[in-house]
């Protein structure tokens, strides 16, 4: 899909962008994700920082372009409430994006993504290529490859080497949160973000749901993100992410799944299950993350979402 339409980027017809980082505990890396958003090619440019349950950033001055919005909000409300409470701010912004505090862009990655979002209307989201902070010859990730049938899911390009394999513009099923570009219409009509989810896999179901309405997602490899996480190898997954990927995996596939009928429902189920206890077992503490991915289930079928 071309990236070269006609509208350009570089001059005062820019449609307004605005860049919503969340901080929770993370001062330095949020201030390494600022420093690389002002050096963007972009002239139309605000960001909206929030301090996300902490107040790191309270009292900071901030340089006059690109313009910063400052929110502090008493409790943690996940990605997905920060998020929202990121758009509702966003008042002048044609698109939102949505930037984690330990990515890194490139100058040009906004200018890029933006001139591919304009070349066809339907484009409601774009995503970037994200490779690895620590080594940027390796991919982090370029897409989310979704089986709605089976429930499975993957992150497209993680761990291989980049060798231009993914160079080119597609449609893809979903792009993850990192550095998620989305319509600021398109948001509206979705109702943002689903908070139920609080964090993880909030990306994927505003992806799978833009298209359900007909948009396109938009994988992009001329904008480039860098991203500073450890690999999954290195005890990346936390306890409390397994929790919130296991409730949220069957949270997921319970709106999105294809499969009618409570046979393949339960079946998807059992399945997704198997693999998150299967995921969880891989590392220490074991008993910590199994009682995480029990915690997932049993609040998956209380209902119980949000903030654990």
């Amino acid at each position: 899909m071309p990236s070269n339409h006609q509208e350009s980027t570089t001059d005062t017809t820019a449609p307004r962008v605005t860049a919503v980082v969340l901080n929770w505990h993370g001062y330095d890396k949020t201030q390494r994700c600022l420093a690389s958003l002002a050096a963007l090619d972009y002239p139309a440019l605000d960001i909206v920082l929030i301090d996300n349950g902490c107040s790191e950033f309270q009292g900071e001055v901030f340089p006059a372009r690109p313009r910063v919005t400052y929110l502090e909000s008493a409790t943690n409300l996940g990605f997905a409430g920060g998020a929202n409470l990121g758009i509702r701010h966003a008042t002048e912004a044609r698109y939102i994006w949505f930037v984690n505090n330990d990515a890194t862009p490139s100058p040009d990655c906004l200018q890029r993504m933006v001139e591919s979002a304009l070349a066809d209307p339907m484009i409601a989201i774009v995503g970037p290529k994200i490779l690895r902070a620590d080594d940027t010859s390796q991919i982090d990730s370029v897409a989310v490859r979704v089986d709605q049938r089976s429930g499975r899911f993957r992150l497209v390009g993680h761990g291989e080497t980049d060798d231009g394999q993914y160079n080119q513009h597609v449609p893809v099923d979903a792009v993850t949160g990192c550095a998620l570009l989305a319509r600021a219409e398109t948001l509206e009509e979705l109702g943002g973000f689903d908070e139920k989810y609080f964090l993880y896999l909030e990306d994927v179901d505003l992806c799978l749901r833009a298209r359900a309405i007909g948009k396109t997602v938009l994988y992009c490899p001329t904008g480039q993100v860098l991203h500073d996480r450890p690999p999954a190898n290195q005890g990346r997954q936390s306890v409390s992410s397994i929790y919130y990927t296991t409730r949220n995996h069957l949270l997921l596939m319970s709106t999105h799944g294809t499969d009618a009928g409570p046979v393949n429902h339960y079946t998807r189920i059992g399945r997704i299950a198997a693999w998150n206890l299967a995921y969880a077992l891989r590392e220490s503490p074991v008993v910590g993350r199994l009682k995480a991915v029990l915690s997932g289930l049993r609040d998956y079928h209380s209902r119980r979402f949000g903030a654990a």
